[in-house]
């Protein structure tokens, strides 16, 4: 049996978006690699011996776990802090609280930042920096080759015209507005928090439910104020997976992200340029440059390993 050297920690009662991200990242690294491997449940790792290498993917939330005391909070950091290599992997604007958050924590000796581009410059910490590109799995991979074929005819019959998923802001209300005002009878979920929530106590979407809604619509739409150029790639995959056209709305920083494929100023550019054969190319050009990168293990594995 090979020798565990690395343990992959998330928590599954928190965010269902990085707990999926910690699943697909560990289930689709080369079976070489996976051998040497564990995905760990936050209070489940608590528990146990721990290999001489820790990936936490989302600090805050896996601390933030309902089945965590403070004590054991407390217990987890000073046992994270134990091991030699601590990499955190974060997905977050570095301009913004959340990510700031994010170091609030162990003395971490890498951080894995995952997007589609590089950010720079982080905030001042001693920890490596390390840039793993977002790209699908091996299985989703082939899904991906199936929607790039998509044609525009098929595309404009999609009952949605849009859809819209994110915390309630006077921004996002403005562009479910705007949106309306264009295509009315799009699909809008902006609850007062945070829409990925898996916990019992909080109503909001999970995996299936946004695919189900992203598969009946044409355009998965979002916005964000971020004073530093950030681009959500996690919207962009689950967009493409379900055969959706991925649109970000970015006055401030449209000229800095358009090289990526699908950013645009506003509603009114999205009105000029939106048509079903629009959107049909921008799909077909997500999937190949997606299919063209490694899977989303594959980069991982080359990225710590070698």
């Amino acid at each position: 049996m090979p020798t565990v050297d690395t343990d992959i920690i998330c928590s599954r009662a928190t965010d269902w978006f990085y707990t999926d991200l910690a699943e697909r990242l560990w289930g689709d690294l080369p079976e070489v690699h996976r051998a040497r491997t564990r995905l760990w449940d936050g209070p489940d790792w608590l528990r146990a011996t721990p290999a001489p290498r820790v990936v936490v993917v989302n600090w805050v939330e896996t601390i933030h776990d309902p089945r965590l005391s403070p004590a054991e909070v407390a217990a987890f950091m000073s046992k994270v802090n134990s091991v030699p290599e601590r990499a955190l992997v974060a997905a977050e604007c570095v301009s913004v609280v959340w990510f700031e958050r994010q170091l609030d924590g162990p003395d971490w000796t890498a951080i894995i930042d995952v997007g589609w581009q590089p950010q720079t410059p982080l905030p001042a910490v001693a920890a490596k920096y390390r840039f793993l590109h977002y790209a699908p799995t091996q299985a989703e991979q082939a899904v991906l080759a199936q929607v790039r074929a998509v044609r525009p005819e098929t595309f404009a019959a999609r009952p949605l015209p849009w859809a819209v998923v994110g915390a309630l802001t006077p921004e996002r209300a403005a562009l479910v507005a705007a949106l309306a005002d264009w295509q009315p009878h799009g699909f809008a979920f902006l609850p007062p928090g945070e829409p990925f929530q898996v916990r019992a106590d909080r109503g909001r979407l999970d995996r299936a439910r946004l695919a189900r809604v992203l598969r009946q619509s044409r355009f998965y739409i979002w916005t964000s104020h971020h004073a530093h150029p950030y681009f959500e790639s996690f919207r962009v995959l689950d967009a493409l997976l379900s055969g959706a056209c991925p649109v970000k709305l970015d006055a401030r920083h449209a000229s800095r992200l358009r090289h990526l494929g699908c950013v645009l100023t506003d509603v009114e550019e999205l009105r000029r340029t939106g048509t079903p054969t629009w959107a049909a190319e921008r799909i077909t050009a997500l999937c190949d440059q997606l299919l063209a990168q490694p899977t989303l293990g594959k980069a991982f594995a080359t990225l710590w390993w070698e």
